[in-house]
């Protein structure tokens, strides 16, 4: 018998949760009374009842909490790197918001809950915390870390400081925080000059296979900094060029498209009829594939924002460097 009560214990629990009410829209949330009933989070502690059995959206603790003095109602206070400023509470309690403030962290656990409670009901759990706990956030930070590091500069076959990709040993530095990123990244020529003391430099690309090889390393790692590489434009007489001054191959799929507003017309040319046409009727265009003419720096990189294509970039930007061991001391 006692088997048969857990099991109707069970289905009544698991009716009730398909019984509550899911809010298709973000701005609302749903009341904890019993009724399938949403609500937008603008009448929650508007003086106005509309939880019917039970009124929770009043609940003078919750109301107590949800209303400032410095934000319209509805609002909280958010401070984020160095500023502060007043967004809707539903924003603020989003972990990605990177916020901080002094919203008790209940009603981030409603919010998160999907449903109207009074306080006094909403239990906290550690992880509830997270949002509002800096000493948590660096946990999961150091978290992260570890968990790159053999895809980043560690692995058993290459020197310390180098992980194996593909039949090469290399070094992607990089510090997953904003602020500690900034004194990780340095110009392109500083980059060089890191890597050479490492005992190599910064990487070039022998084909498309090895480049892909990279990028899908890249992004596997989870990394989202932008990377020096081995790609320079000393003159324009020579062209694009690789450190080792082979020739950089201009184009797909190697290189990044950047979006103009100004209106461009692509052409189309037959050196062998000695005729270049505008293609198709002379469309209009606003995209142009890096490197501009003239470009927009002379060195290459990686950037996370073009998912790792190539970019023409200024040389003194601050860039994380790219490093490829030498081949003396390349893994065997």
């Amino acid at each position: 018998m006692a088997g048969v009560a857990k099991l109707l214990a069970l289905l009544m629990t698991l009716a009730l949760a398909a019984a509550q009410q899911e809010c298709s829209d973000s701005d609302e949330i749903s009341c904890s009374s019993g009724e399938s009933r949403c609500i937008p989070y603008r009448y929650i502690c508007d003086s106005d009842p509309d939880c019917d059995a039970g009124s929770e959206d009043e609940d003078p603790e919750l109301c107590e909490a949800w209303k400032n003095n410095e934000c319209n109602r509805g609002q909280v206070q958010c401070r984020r790197d160095g500023d502060t400023t007043c967004i809707n509470i539903y924003e603020y309690c989003d972990p990605s918001s990177n916020c901080e403030g002094d919203l008790d962290i209940r009603i981030c656990k409603m919010i998160r809950d999907g449903q109207v409670k009074p306080l006094s009901e909403i239990q906290i759990s550690p992880y509830d915390t997270y949002a509002n706990n800096d000493l948590l956030k660096t946990e999961n930070l150091a978290k992260e870390f570890v968990l790159l590091l053999n895809r980043t500069i560690q692995h058993p076959r290459c020197p310390t400081m180098f992980t194996l990709v593909g039949d090469q040993c290399l070094a992607l530095f990089f510090v997953g925080s904003p602020v500690s990123l900034a004194a990780s990244q340095v110009s392109w020529g500083e980059a060089r000059s890191f890597c050479q003391v490492l005992g190599g430099d910064l990487i070039t690309f022998r084909d498309v296979s090895h480049y892909t090889a990279v990028v899908n390393h890249l992004r596997e790692a989870q990394l989202t900094v932008d990377f020096w590489v081995g790609g320079s434009l000393a003159n324009e007489t020579e062209g694009w060029r690789w450190i080792d001054d082979s020739s950089l191959e201009l184009g797909t799929p190697y290189w990044a498209v950047r979006y103009e507003d100004k209106c461009q017309h692509r052409n189309v040319t037959f050196p062998e009829l000695n005729q270049t046409r505008e293609a198709n009727d002379g469309a209009c265009y606003h995209y142009l594939q890096a490197p501009d003419s003239p470009p927009r720096g002379r060195c290459v990189a990686l950037p996370y924002e073009h998912y790792y294509y190539m970019t023409d970039e200024n040389c003194l930007k601050k860039k994380s460097p790219l490093c490829v061991l030498s081949e003396e001391q390349a893994p065997v």
